[in-house]
């Protein structure tokens, strides 16, 4: 007589504790709230008629927890903070060894003293190794490990491709050019032999296989060149070295050409470096006669421009490249030596006084010891000449190279890589997110500190990458807040009390029917 009550009032009281649990973790970042179901009982037999059988009361069959995508929080300001939108949850494990996984959806992160990316109760978040680009090449949760930051980026790289663009003023004024004395013009202390006509004073000579410009340039003196610019490069122990570029208007390629020639004329840390021989062409020599630097010859390249500011393909060498030591024979050698036998060069001064230059053209003997004496350099040179009173650089330079550096910040994309930023410049991608989704997610089993296991009913975890299938995307610097929604809760907790009291009052009304039984004389 009493169960049916009893019933009711106990499923009432777990309703009410359901409903009180989802208030009491309205803040609780990825937490997922849970709905009590019930259903009726009934008894009956091979002689109970269905038309009058009554119910034997209530019984709840399940406290199912309902994984609708919780609101995000907005910019933490925490790089590690995590929100998945979708589906899917971060895989985690217990100890830095262990293959056994949980499952969640709190995306608090912090690194703990070893630098491994762990969560509030100092589970590991889990996650596969990552190529530059930002791919994995598996896709297997036993292949999966803690992910730990990197406070450097390990071993300095040298720089090996660099790039530049710049607008050089199409009205600006040519360099002033060489005037010839007494029908001829010294160079490296004695005549040039044969003489230097007009035009080759103004438009260069081909000389030995170069091209030959007379000109006053002095690095020191910027009434000699039109536009300069520099960048950063690294050699092989991770030194940051200087790469100017002194930029020249010669003027017209030729008389009547319409074309205009630049030459461009790269030093390292102070010091002119030889532009090498490569399949674009040969390098251009400027040769000073003039001036504080007459005597002094650099090798640099050439730029023409078409009547429309575009600069003309294959007017220069492309990659430029620079002179090496200890490289194998006609490659990305200096033509110093060949070029300027038996002339007087004071492109090297002797500053020490022992008989030799300190420098010979070549990025070894700029960048200093202990470098690689092999390092290659490749300048992907962008140019445009538009009718502009000012120089500007047009493409950022790029540099590949880089310094040994130490962590700046820690951010996440959409696809779940992770990059470190680093005091050098250097991006670099550390590991890819595990992601894993199940065929039932109400199948889960509650393991608290908002994570869950795998189970028979859920099925075994899909192993998923963000961003890709039925798994959501990751959301830097956020967190997913719980999906309860008070308002909702607070309405479930007056229901489930009404139903308590109606269940009591029910008990209390078959007592009073028992009580009038007894009392029958």
């Amino acid at each position: 007589m009493f169960g049916v009550s009893v019933s009711g009032i106990k499923n009432s009281q777990k309703h009410l504790d359901v409903s009180s649990n989802n208030i009491a973790n309205a803040n609780t970042y990825g937490f997922k709230k849970s709905r009590a179901e019930f259903a009726d009982m009934y008894a009956s037999s091979l002689y109970t008629s269905g038309k009058t059988s009554v119910g034997l009361g209530v019984q709840n069959t399940v406290v199912s927890q309902q994984f609708a995508q919780g609101a995000l929080s907005g910019d933490t300001g925490n790089g590690l903070d995590m929100a998945i939108q979708g589906n899917g949850f971060f895989v985690l494990s217990g100890d830095l060894t262990s293959t056994a996984h949980t499952y969640t959806r709190n995306g608090a992160f912090h690194t703990n003293n070893e630098g491994y990316i762990v969560t509030a109760t100092d589970d590991y978040l889990q996650g596969w190794d990552v190529n530059p680009d930002g791919t994995s090449s598996s896709l297997d949760l036993n292949a999966t490990h803690p992910i730990q930051i990197p406070s450097d980026t390990g071993s300095p790289k040298e720089s090996n491709s660099i790039s530049i663009g710049v607008n050089l003023p199409a009205d600006s004024d040519p360099v002033t050019p060489v005037t010839a004395t007494g029908g001829n013009i010294m160079w490296g202390g004695q005549p040039v032999t044969p003489a230097v006509t007009d035009d080759e004073l103004q438009y260069g000579r081909e000389f030995s296989g170069i091209h030959q410009y007379f000109s006053n340039f002095d690095p020191a003196d910027s009434s000699t060149y039109t536009n300069t610019t520099s960048q950063t490069i690294h050699d092989s122990l991770g030194r940051a070295h200087t790469l100017t570029y002194y930029m020249l208007n010669m003027g017209e390629s030729s008389a009547g050409s319409n074309e205009t020639t630049w030459v461009v004329i790269p030093f390292v840390d102070g010091q002119p470096v030889d532009v090498a021989p490569s399949d674009g062409g040969n390098p251009t020599l400027i040769s000073s006669v003039e001036g504080n630097n007459a005597g002094a010859n650099y090798f640099g390249f050439s730029i023409n421009f078409d009547s429309n500011g575009e600069m003309l393909s294959g007017t220069e060498p492309n990659p430029v490249t620079f002179a090496q030591n200890n490289v194998t024979a006609g490659a990305n050698v200096s033509l110093r030596a060949t070029v300027l036998a038996g002339l007087t060069d004071s492109t090297y001064p002797d500053s020490d006084l022992d008989g030799t230059a300190d420098y010979d053209g070549t990025l070894h003997s700029i960048m200093g010891l202990g470098s690689n004496e092999a390092q290659y350099l490749a300048l992907d040179f962008n140019a445009t000449q538009f009718g502009s009173s000012k120089f500007s650089v047009t493409f950022a330079p790029t540099n590949d190279g880089y310094s040994t550096g130490t962590l700046l910040s820690v951010n996440v994309d959409e696809n779940g890589v992770i990059y470190g930023e680093y005091s050098n410049g250097s991006r670099q991608a550390i590991a890819k997110i595990a992601m894993a989704d199940f065929t039932n997610t109400q199948g889960l089993t509650k393991e608290g500190d908002t994570q869950w296991s795998e189970s028979i009913d859920s099925g075994p975890a899909i192993a998923s990458e963000a961003n890709t299938g039925s798994v959501g995307t990751i959301v830097g610097s956020n967190l997913e807040l719980s999906n309860v929604d008070l308002t909702s809760e607070l309405v479930e907790l007056i229901t489930a009390q009404r139903n308590y009291q109606a269940n009591a009052q029910s008990l209390q009304t078959q007592n009073t029917v028992m009580d009038s039984i007894l009392n029958i004389r």
